[in-house]
This record gives structure tokens, sequence and C-alpha cells, in this order.
């Protein structure tokens, strides 16, 4: 029986990539999108024509109630999830002095809400089982300054502090915390 890996926001750039990488692995691959994407049929379908068996499933991962229905649905239909990584997460460019209120909170929901709510739907399983492997894609700019940074690397920098946490908590169940740093990559 194959493990299975799910990706939140796996369905372009970065997140579309690790798809691929974890079916290269071995993994079944499964990804979520927002309930509101019209383009699930085309991904799914071009990555069909490439070869990849991958399955979507609609979720707002900044609502802890749509992640969990989510999870449920994903573990009825695939399997419990052994890897998760955690991609979802949007980049708005502003400094925090001229940033238009309410920008932190929409980052925060996207970059570190999101990470936090799918995580604690997988955890029963991985811990029960004692293993699996969750993947928190941060930035550099959480790392170091960055510039235009501002309510993005803020939430960023949440999201390495959050991953830093878990993996103290989740040691004695076998489970891995990995937080990973990429520059700026360029994707559509």
């Amino acid at each position: 029986m194959s493990r299975v890996a799910l990706v939140t926001g796996g369905m372009g750039g970065l997140g579309e990539a690790v798809c691929i990488k974890l079916a290269a692995l071995g993994f079944k691959v499964v990804t979520t999108y927002s309930p509101g994407n019209e383009k699930v049929k085309d991904w799914l379908q071009g990555m069909h024509n490439m070869g990849y068996g991958f399955k979507a499933y609609p979720c707002d991962v900044t609502d802890f109630d749509s992640a969990r229905d989510c999870i449920e649905v994903v573990t009825k239909d695939v399997g419990p999830v052994d890897v998760l990584v955690n991609n979802a997460g949007v980049f708005e460019p502003g400094s925090v002095h001229n940033e238009p209120e309410g920008l932190l909170e929409s980052q925060m929901a996207s970059n570190l809400y999101s990470a936090y709510h799918v995580t604690r739907t997988v955890l029963p399983w991985m811990m029960e089982k004692r293993a699996g492997h969750i993947f928190n894609i941060c930035s550099i700019a959480s790392l170091h300054a960055y510039p235009n940074g501002g309510a993005y690397s803020i939430s960023k920098f949440a999201l390495h502090g959050f991953s830093k946490n878990l993996r103290e908590e989740l040691k004695p169940f076998g489970i891995k915390v990995t937080a990973v740093h990429p520059g700026a990559v360029m994707t559509d």
C-alpha cells in the first residue's frame, strides 16, 4: 500500500513541482484547492495527460472546519495522510507603514492559520501511527530582511516559529517537522 501525501495549494508553481516530485517518490498525491477555483478540471486533466493520477479536494484551508471536513473525505477516499506539505499561501507586497487595513490578518490566515488548521486535522492519525512528516513552506523572508515584506514576512516568520515548536512537540511521537525556506520562485 503506497503512502499518501497531501500538498495544500498544489495546483501551480512550487506546489505543483512538489506534487510531481512526491509522485516520483511513489506517493499517492492529493492536493487541496480553493472552493472557487475554476481551473481544477483542466489542471487535473493536464496532470493526468502527463501520467499523474493526482486527486484534488476543495478546502478553505484558512477555516478549521473546512480543513477537518476535507481531511475526513481524503482519509475515506485515499487513506490517512502520511506526509503533509503546507504549501498554501499568498504574497502581497507592502511595507508595514503603508499596507492596507486587514492585510496582516489575510496574510496570517493564508500563510499561518492554514498550516495550523490542516496540521491539527492530520495529527491524530500520525500520532497514533507514531510516524509522519510535515513540511511547512516558509520563506527566506522569514529568516532575513525582505524589502516590501511587511505582513508577508511577519506571517512567514510566525510559520517558521510554529514549525520549530511543532518539531519539539511531535518528536516523542516519531513525527518529523521540516521548515523549508525558499527564495523567490518565478511562477505564473
